[in-house]
């Protein structure tokens, strides 16, 4: 296919899904999609060559829809019209799509508004020349869920979006099914009553945990008829959290297996990730709390999955989606609270891509409590081949803990119980800053590039101080960082990706008011969330 000449001064580009940060000029400035050239050729390698706005369309977000806007203040705050919130400001730049998504010979990425409810769709068919991104979806579209998170396309073509809450932000969450236009298809209920009993009651004193239902992570298996979806957190308990460490965060400790062929008919199984020997002190670094992401090993011969959660900071493995439930175990504890988050296995079912967010700093309870480097912001290969080679028979386990008489845990002295199966760490890539220990951030999401084997990593999670909220806690220094997996699986940083102001590795989204955005304009800094390769030269050939 081919592409205007203006997409020729870089073959390969990152799309990088930003809100406007609103703590420099305490404006409201439109949220965009940056687009980077990556492409190491090209004489602007690491600067944004490109933005697209989302449009406008008055009193367009979920605040508005629940009567929230002037209650928090945000009326006054933005100096804001009588019908709200606009359609292209405070979304929350969260998920989109993890590749373009063909359509017609167009090249499509959709948007996704953590707190607006919108869903937004950008043509980057040429990636420098890309129209405003439309809102195809608005939260008044979903009648029962809001909170949108992740995406992943159906055999149909159609998107199929997990929502991590109920329309009052609260719990239970659903999926809804979206066409490519933004119509939507059907609604479908993540609770399912009768599910396991919680190892100790939710903050709002629940046990079942199929009531539990906050749907973050999502991934798809065709072949095996099989949706697996992770629940991550009750949406207003983050929200309005009002420290790190305030233990109101009701925080999700399963993964649902769902029917690709009956979404309608809800989970057919929801497993309870084991919490182990032993409790933390505070409840929330407990291993299985809060399910942020979850995917199905890719290769046929493979049925594996595999899950990781936030407050816990492990990564756990079942040998078979497919049974019911899956039986799910733990293979690497970075840490509690070392926030293990939105990682992603290479396509050849060898590597997990692991980001570690860290949370905790210097001067908290846990900090390095079990080895050195413990909540270091780093980013983690692993190499899987054993385990996925282990079928039903893994060895592979949590690792022992040593418990105080109260049985709370004093040290965890390894990352496992060292079998022979267990996921080996082959590359680790330090991202450590003055800025992600003072936010209590850190590297949050990644993409992979399978074809160069390069990895962009984003250290930015969720800062609500724009909508006048306290939660999450947890931002990051907005550094975009690109590193390389070898054959191997050692990961290096690519030191040419710089900064186009300060000559640093790593591309900052911290711009001054000074600087000038292409086709954007003086709006200071960015926040940066989900992130998507573009190769032009992969399109071309078709």
């Amino acid at each position: 296919m081919a592409v205007s000449s203006s997409a020729q001064a870089g073959s390969s580009y990152l799309a990088v899904w930003s809100s406007d940060k609103q703590n420099d000029d305490q404006r409201l400035n439109t949220d965009f999609l940056a687009i980077i050239d990556v492409d190491p050729r090209s004489a602007s390698y690491g600067k944004v060559v490109n933005t697209a706005a989302v449009r406008h369309l008055t009193g367009t977000n979920l605040l508005n829809d629940l009567g929230f806007t002037g209650p928090l203040g945000l009326t006054t705050k933005y100096r804001l019209p009588a019908q709200g919130i606009p359609s292209n400001v405070l979304n929350e730049a969260h998920h989109m799509s993890h590749e373009p998504v063909v359509v017609g010979g167009r090249r499509l990425l959709f948007l996704g508004g953590l707190i607006s409810g919108n869903v937004f769709r950008c043509d980057v068919t040429d990636p420098l020349q890309i129209p405003s991104c439309p809102l195809i979806t608005a939260a008044r579209d979903v009648q029962n869920f809001s909170g949108v998170d992740d995406f992943a396309q159906l055999p149909n073509g159609n998107l199929l979006v997990t929502y991590m809450g109920a329309k009052n932000l609260t719990t239970p969450g659903g999926l809804v099914e979206l066409g490519r236009g933004g119509s939507v298809k059907g609604e479908y209920a993540a609770a399912k009553a009768g599910g396991p009993i919680r190892y100790q009651p939710s903050v709002n004193g629940v046990t079942d945990t199929g009531l539990l239902a906050h749907p973050h992570g999502i991934d798809v298996r065709p072949d095996l008829n099989l949706v697996v979806t992770s629940d991550y957190a009750d949406p207003l308990s983050l929200a309005t959290s009002a420290t790190v460490d305030a233990a109101t965060e009701d925080m999700g400790t399963t993964v649902r297996f769902w029917k690709l062929s009956d979404l309608a008919g809800g989970p057919t199984s929801v497993a309870q990730l084991p919490v182990g020997n032993g409790r933390e002190k505070l409840f929330q670094n407990n291993a299985s709390e809060g399910v942020m992401s979850v995917a199905l090993a890719h290769l046929r011969r493979h049925k594996g999955v595999f899950a990781a959660t936030m407050g816990g900071g492990a990564i756990w493995y079942a040998p078979d989606a497919t049974a019911s439930p899956p039986k799910f175990r733990l293979i690497y504890r970075v840490g509690p609270g070392a926030a293990a988050a939105v990682f992603t296995l290479t396509p050849d079912d060898r590597y997990l891509l692991q980001p570690v967010q860290g949370t905790w700093s210097p001067g908290d309870a846990v900090y390095n409590r079990d080895y050195p480097g413990e909540h270091s912001r780093r980013l983690l290969a692993l190499d899987i081949e054993g385990l996925l080679a282990a079928g039903d028979d893994v060895k592979c386990a949590a690792p022992p803990v040593k418990v105080a008489a109260d049985g709370i845990i004093q040290l965890i002295p390894a990352r496992n119980n060292g079998a022979d199966d267990c996921p080996k760490v082959t590359g680790e890539l330090n991202l450590d800053s003055a800025a992600n220990f003072a936010t209590h951030g850190g590297p949050h999401f990644v993409a992979f590039n399978h074809e160069t084997r390069r990895i962009a990593v984003e250290n930015y999670f969720v800062q609500l101080t724009p909508f006048n909220l306290p939660g999450t806690h947890e931002a990051g220094d907005d550094r975009i960082c690109m590193g390389r997996l070898s054959q191997t699986g050692e990961l290096s940083l690519d030191r040419a990706f710089k900064d186009e102001l300060s000559g640093k590795p790593c591309v900052s989204m911290d711009r001054p008011m000074s600087y000038l955005w292409p086709n954007h304009g003086r709006t200071g800094a960015a926040k940066p969330h989900a992130m998507a390769f573009i190769d032009v030269d992969d399109w071309q050939r078709y």
